[in-house]
């Protein structure tokens, strides 16, 4: 399979080497997903870096979220059948060396989940950490209806989830935009005009 893959941290165009590799194999309880795309996290970025925490492996395809077809299941998988879409989360995470940013992946059944036919690949590589970190810092510690609820950084991929999930969940939402401060101190809006 393609794949992008580091062996040293830094920045992106020292350390970043594509090229081809073993296609993993669906091991007991994991399905396989040929990935029709990758989402890139800032701890993504980080573990890259070198500014997250130090290498853990000799080799690491980066990235943790991502969405594509299971095309292979291993002994015991019953949620899934060959050709189903599905989006994934925690690629390269926790104990994992080898991520999304690859053709294939090999992943436990419970990390992935089926990818609805109205979203795109794109849309589902997008909901693994960041909706996943909006849902939990919105519910739990319960309904949030009738809340006002305040996201900062609500154009970011977390604030963007939150603003539509506390919406959905019945609060009254007040979000925050650094490009919409620069926007009102520059003159482009009028303060106070409509936003």
């Amino acid at each position: 399979m393609r794949a992008v893959w580091y062996e040293e941290t830094g920045p992106a165009a020292d350390v970043l080497t594509y090229g081809e590799m073993a296609t993993p194999v669906a091991s007991p309880g994991e399905v396989r997903i040929r990935l029709e795309a990758s989402g890139v996290n800032p701890a993504d970025v980080g573990r890259r870096g070198g500014s997250y925490r130090s290498l853990e492996f000799s080799r690491v395809i980066p990235n943790s979220d991502g969405a594509g077809f299971v095309d292979q299941i291993g002994d015991g998988v019953t949620r899934f059948k060959p050709g189903d879409r599905v989006w994934l989360f925690n690629g390269q995470r926790n104990g994992r060396a080898f991520g999304t940013a690859a053709e294939y992946i090999a992943l436990a059944e419970q990390l992935v989940t089926p990818l609805p036919d109205n979203l795109s690949f794109a849309q589902g590589a997008t909901l693994g950490i960041p909706a996943m970190t909006a849902w939990c810092s919105l519910f739990a510690d319960g309904p949030i209806v009738g809340k006002t609820v305040l996201v900062t950084g609500g154009a970011g991929a977390v604030g963007h989830y939150a603003v539509q999930l506390a919406k959905w969940g019945g609060a009254q939402v007040i979000a925050t935009a650094r490009a919409v401060h620069r926007l009102i101190e520059s003159g482009g809006i009028p303060s106070g005009g409509g936003l």
